[in-house]
């Protein structure tokens, strides 16, 4: 599958539209173009691929934050198809490694080995392809600027040592290079990359590491250089060939006799479902498939323009690996983290609590409990619709004193207690006037802080008309009662009222 220039120039536009219109919401991290999946599977309908830090049903997504399934441009529609990815960071270093990591000392060196420079403290990356100075023809390691430049803090001649600091390596007996020049790192960049001349210049080998791949030829060219990554599995690469013209340098190779020479046929220009792969000091060999091009993100706080985007390729530490074209595209890096919730971040920070912990319980709380009845999935609804409301109401302040304390022996009494009832769909357990005088207190202590009066009152509403009559009931009958028409026409009546908390509608109630 490949993009026709005129597609793809129309899809780039589509992608500066959606980005125009709903750049600014926090939940959209970048866009970029490439072919729409369905289901997983990739077809082969061209679409704008608009990058999303959670990725939720259109119900559960604000109206005025909804994106389009397709964006018109130039009286031509084209498809939007949303992928969850990002915030990306530069990551140089984790202290978790594949089996085949390249973390130790390795002379010659080769591509995908651990370096640093150790004016960068205790951190490493990964040396990512051997180069030809164009300058002077003196033969260099190319990395990323913030592997071996320091985010271009550094001054020419600075050490670069292999194995990096991290794993092991010291002054000066593991020099291999000195810092020679890098591309400056500006917003509306697209080029993270620096290079180091060797301080032996026939001492190393043009083959990466672990032998699972060859060097770079014609045959087996480069495409980029892995930079970022958002720690659940998707990957940020900066293109090769607009690299290697920042620096002014070309990639080695050896000719028929032996000798070094430049190889400009060994770079290609990444394409939407090319196959890819490459060797990295923290995740060794791996190999995916391009996911998109041109794509506009934030790397830390850093806005790049044209990256190349692919999914479960690298892991911190491998920033500075050259990509290749190449390789089955499914030898893939297991993701390291689970995505929190954004809300449950927020509120814990606010709070002071470990919510963040708590993700396995909440979705418990969503999937087992509140998700069988008509009411619960409201309030699963309601949740992430005015998600994003609370974070921008809660951030950058903190609970006062009286508030910290309260919720901290709110959580310590029924963190666990909640626990055990999700986890037994026969609890017996009952609600008891302890439990309705305890939420009268919390929605007092909102009522005080954090809402404002009109949500108070509602708070007060529902407490008196539609928790109360819960006295005494255990699970079942909760779920009963929360699953009766009457109360949902209650609740969603009530909370409609209030301005500012969105519904996107009532729910469809079953005949």
């Amino acid at each position: 599958m490949k993009l026709s220039r005129e597609t793809e120039d129309r899809l780039h536009r589509g992608k500066r539209k959606i980005l125009d219109s709903f750049g600014a919401d926090p939940n959209v991290t970048g866009a970029g173009i490439g072919f729409r999946r369905r289901g997983g599977q990739w077809t082969e309908e061209p679409a704008v691929v608009v990058l999303v830090a959670k990725k939720r049903p259109a119900a559960l997504v604000s109206n005025r934050r909804l994106l389009p399934a397709t964006v018109e441009v130039d009286g031509v529609t084209c498809e939007v198809d949303v992928i969850q990815a990002g915030p990306f960071t530069m990551g140089t270093v984790t202290a978790t490694a594949a089996a085949d990591k390249v973390t130790g000392r390795m002379r010659p060196p080769r591509p995908g080995c651990s370096i640093s420079n150790p004016m960068d403290g205790d951190t490493a990356g990964t040396l990512g392809l051997f180069v030809l100075d164009n300058k002077d023809g003196k033969v260099c390691l190319l990395s990323n600027n913030h592997v071996i430049a320091r985010m271009g803090r550094a001054t020419p001649a600075e050490d670069i040592i292999q194995p990096g600091a991290y794993d092991g390596g010291t002054r000066p007996d593991d020099i291999i290079a000195y810092v020679k020049r890098w591309a400056p790192i500006d917003d509306g960049t697209s080029v993270d990359a620096a290079i180091a001349e060797l301080t032996d210049q026939k001492g190393f080998v043009l083959e990466p590491a672990l032998d699972r791949m060859p060097g770079p030829s014609a045959d087996h060219p480069v495409v980029g250089i892995h930079t970022a990554g958002d720690g659940y599995g998707t990957n940020a690469l900066v293109r090769m060939d607009k690299a290697l013209a920042a620096l002014d340098v070309s990639v080695a190779v050896r000719d028929a006799s032996g000798k070094v020479v430049a190889a400009p046929d060994a770079v290609v220009a990444p394409e939407p479902y090319m196959k890819i792969e490459k060797v990295g000091r923290t995740s060794g060999y791996s190999s995916s498939t391009i996911t998109a091009i041109g794509v506009e993100s934030y790397l830390d706080s850093i806005r790049f323009t044209d990256l190349i985007l692919t999914e479960s390729f690298g892991s911190p530490g491998d920033s500075g690996s050259a990509v290749f074209a190449g390789g089955d595209g499914s030898t893939f890096v297991e993701p390291e983290n689970q995505r929190p919730c954004p809300l449950l971040s927020t509120v814990g920070d606010y709070y002071r609590l470990p919510l963040t912990q708590d993700n396995d319980l909440a979705d418990d709380l969503r999937d087992d409990f509140l998700a069988q009845s008509l009411v619960g999935r409201l309030l699963t609804r309601l949740a992430y619709l005015n998600q994003q409301a609370v974070v921008d109401r809660l951030a950058g302040k903190q609970a006062t004193g009286s508030e910290l304390s309260y919720a901290s022996q709110y959580y310590t009494k029924y963190h666990d207690f909640m626990a055990t009832v999700l986890a037994d769909p026969g609890s017996t357990a009952v609600v008891t006037e302890e439990h309705l005088e305890d939420v009268a207190m919390i929605i007092y202590g909102l009522n005080q802080t954090v809402l404002t009066a009109e949500e108070g009152r509602l708070a007060f509403k529902l407490f008196q008309e539609a928790l109360t009559p819960t006295l005494g009931m255990n699970r079942r009958q909760v779920l009963a009662y929360m699953n009766q028409p009457d109360l949902y026409k209650l609740v969603y009546d009530a909370i409609a009222a209030v301005p500012t908390i969105e519904t996107n509608g009532p729910l469809e109630i079953p005949g």
